[in-house]
C-alpha cells in the first residue's frame, strides 16, 4: 500500500512471490516463409504448457514467501511455517467437502448411533475436521495480519506501521474478493452449460438459476454488512467464509490502529476483553481473528526477553496445550453431546448449537497458540509438500467445490457404473479409485487458478494502489 516492497511485507498473502518467469526460449529462423506456421504452432504449444504445467514440475518454480515478511531465498521467518498449516488446513476442509457426500458418517462422533468406524475416533477424525481448519485460517489471519504492526509498536515505529496498516486495508477487498468473484463466475458458467445440477431449493427457499440470481449470489458473498456467518448460497457454498474474513480483517486493523500508541500491557488487556467479549455475544469468528492477534502480541513479546528460556515444563505444558487443542478439533457435527469423549459438553456453557462453534474455535486457538511456541512442530509445515499446499491453499479453497460438483462426481458416479455401489466393497473400492483420480486433478487445477487468477489479482491490488496514490511533490 505504499513502496511496492513494503506491501510485499505486510500482505498476509505474500507467500504470493514476485513471479520469476522463465527467459522466453530462442528459435533459429531457417526462413521466414518455410518456417511461419511451424514456429506458430511451437510457439503456442509451449506457451500453452507453460500455462498449464504445474509449478512444481518447472525448473524455475515459484518459492513460496512466508505470510506477513519480506520475500528473500535465504531468510528464515518465525511465520513461514503458517504458511504450511493453512496449507494443510485447506486440504482437510477439501477432503471433508468430497468425503462427506459419499460418507455422511464423517459428520458424526465415535459411538454415535452405533457408529464405530476408525475414521470416526479423535484426532484420527482430524483428516476430516473441515469446520475446525477454518478456525484455524481465522487465528493464522489474525496473528500474520498483526504480526508486523505489533513488531513495530515495540519499535515504535509509527510512520511506517500507519502506511503499512494503509496499504494492507487499502487491497485487502481486492486480494480477497477478485478471485473469489472468477471462481463464482466459473461456477455460474458451469451451470449455464449444464455441467452441474440446479436444485428446486437453496437453503430452504426456491431457487431459479438466472443472471440476477448470480449477481445475487455475488452480492451476498461480499456483504460486509451483514454479520451472519451461515450465508451458503448455490454458486459456490463454501464461500460463505470470505466476507467472514473481511469483517475480521477490519476488526483487526482498527484495534491496530486504536492501540498503535498504547503500551504492551494495556493492549493485552484490551484484547483479551475484547476477545471474551466477543465469545459471550456469540461472535466466534471475530473471537478468532482477536485471539490471532493476542498471539502474535504473546509472540513478540517472548521473543524480545533474551533471558526467557524454555524448560520441561514450559515444554509439557506446550505438548498438552496442542494435543488437547487438537481434540477439540475433532468435535464432531452431528451428536457431539452423544459422543463418548464429547458428552461432557453438554453441561457446560454455551448450551446451544453455538456450542460446536465454540469448541472448535477453543481447539483452534489451543492448536495454533502452542505451535507458535514449538519450532519441532513447525519443522513439519516447512517440508516442501506443506509449502506447496501453502501457496496454492486459497486457490484450492476457492475451486475445490467447483470440482466436486463436475469432474469428482462424474468420476466417482463412473466408478459406481462400472464397479457398483451395492455392498461395502463395491462401494469402498468406487470411492478410493475415483477419489484416486480426482484430488491430482483438483491440484492441478488449484496451481493453475493460483498462477492465473490468484498471484495475478494480488499483483493487480498493488498496481492499483500506486495508480490511486498522490504523486509525489
Amino acid at each position: 500500500m505504499y513502496a511496492a516492497s513494503s506491501s510485499i511485507r505486510e500482505d498476509e498473502e505474500a507467500m504470493l512471490p514476485n513471479s520469476s518467469r522463465e527467459k522466453p526460449a530462442e528459435f533459429k529462423s531457417w526462413g521466414w516463409e518455410s518456417t511461419m506456421n511451424h514456429l506458430s504452432l511451437r510457439i503456442i504449444a509451449r506457451h500453452f504448457w507453460g500455462v498449464v504445467k504445474p509449478s512444481f514440475l518447472s525448473r524455475t518454480a515459484q518459492k513460496p514467501a512466508p505470510m506477513g515478511e519480506t520475500t528473500s531465498p535465504k531468510k528464515k521467518y518465525t511465520t513461514e511455517y503458517l504458511d504450511g498449516v493453512r496449507g494443510v488446513a485447506s486440504l482437510i476442509v477439501f477432503i471433508l467437502h468430497w468425503s462427506h457426500t459419499s460418507y455422511p458418517s464423517v459428520n458424526s462422533g465415535w459411538g454415535y448411533k452405533g457408529n464405530t468406524s476408525f475414521w470416526l475416533l479423535p484426532f484420527v477424525r482430524l483428516i476430516f475436521s473441515g469446520a475446525a481448519m477454518v478456525s484455524v485460517f481465522f487465528v493464522i489471519s489474525g496473528f500474520v495480519l498483526t504480526h508486523r504492526f505489533i513488531q513495530r509498536m515495540y519499535r515504535m515505529e509509527y510512520n511506517e506501521l500507519f502506511s503499512g496498516l494503509s496499504s494492507l486495508t487499502f487491497r485487502r477487498a481486492i486480494r480477497l474478493y477478485l478471485p473469489s468473484f472468477a471462481s463464482s463466475s466459473l461456477a455460474f458458467i458451469c451451470v449455464c452449460l449444464g455441467l452441474v445440477s440446479v436444485p428446486s431449493k437453496v437453503d430452504g427457499k426456491r431457487f431459479r438459476h438466472s443472471f440476477h440470481a448470480y449477481l445475487d449470489y455475488l452480492d451476498a458473498e461480499s456483504n460486509p454488512w451483514g454479520w451472519d456467518a451461515d450465508f451458503y448460497g448455490f454458486y459456490n457454498p463454501q464461500l460463505w467464509s470470505i466476507a467472514v474474513e473481511f469483517r475480521g480483517s477490519m476488526v483487526v486493523f482498527l484495534l491496530v490502529l486504536g492501540l498503535a500508541k498504547a503500551r504492551a500491557s494495556v493492549r493485552m488487556l484490551v484484547e483479551i476483553f475484547i476477545l471474551i467479549h466477543s465469545f459471550a455475544h456469540k461472535r466466534w469468528d471475530v473471537a478468532l481473528f482477536v485471539a490471532g492477534m493476542v498471539l502474535a502480541e504473546f509472540e513478540v513479546w517472548v521473543s524480545r526477553r533474551t533471558n526467557l528460556s524454555k524448560t520441561k515444563p514450559i515444554n509439557a505444558i506446550l505438548i498438552l496445550t496442542l494435543v488437547l487443542g487438537l481434540y477439540l478439533c475433532g468435535y464432531p457435527r452431528d451428536g457431539a453431546t452423544s459422543t463418548p469423549g464429547y458428552m461432557w459438553s453438554q453441561s457446560i456453557w454455551p448450551y446451544t448449537a453455538y456450542r460446536r462453534r465454540f469448541w472448535l474455535a477453543i481447539g483452534a486457538i489451543l492448536s495454533v497458540g502452542a505451535m507458535v511456541f514449538m519450532p519441532s512442530v513447525q519443522a513439519l509445515f516447512m517440508t516442501r509438500p506443506a509449502r506447496y499446499l501453502g501457496r496454492i491453499s486459497f486457490a484450492l479453497y476457492l475451486v475445490h467445490g467447483l470440482g466436486n460438483r463436475t469432474i469428482g462426481k462424474w468420476l466417482i458416479q463412473g466408478c459406481w457404473r462400472y464397479l457398483g455401489n451395492e455392498g461395502f466393497w463395491p462401494y469402498t473400492l468406487s470411492f478410493v479409485i475415483s477419489t484416486t483420480l480426482y484430488f491430482p486433478i483438483v491440484i492441478w487445477a488449484s496451481d493453475l487458478f493460483w498462477r492465473v487468477v490468484d498471484v495475478p489479482s494480488t499483483n493487480f491490488a498493488r498496481w492499483l494502489e500506486r495508480a490511486c496514490a498522490p504523486e509525489a511533490t
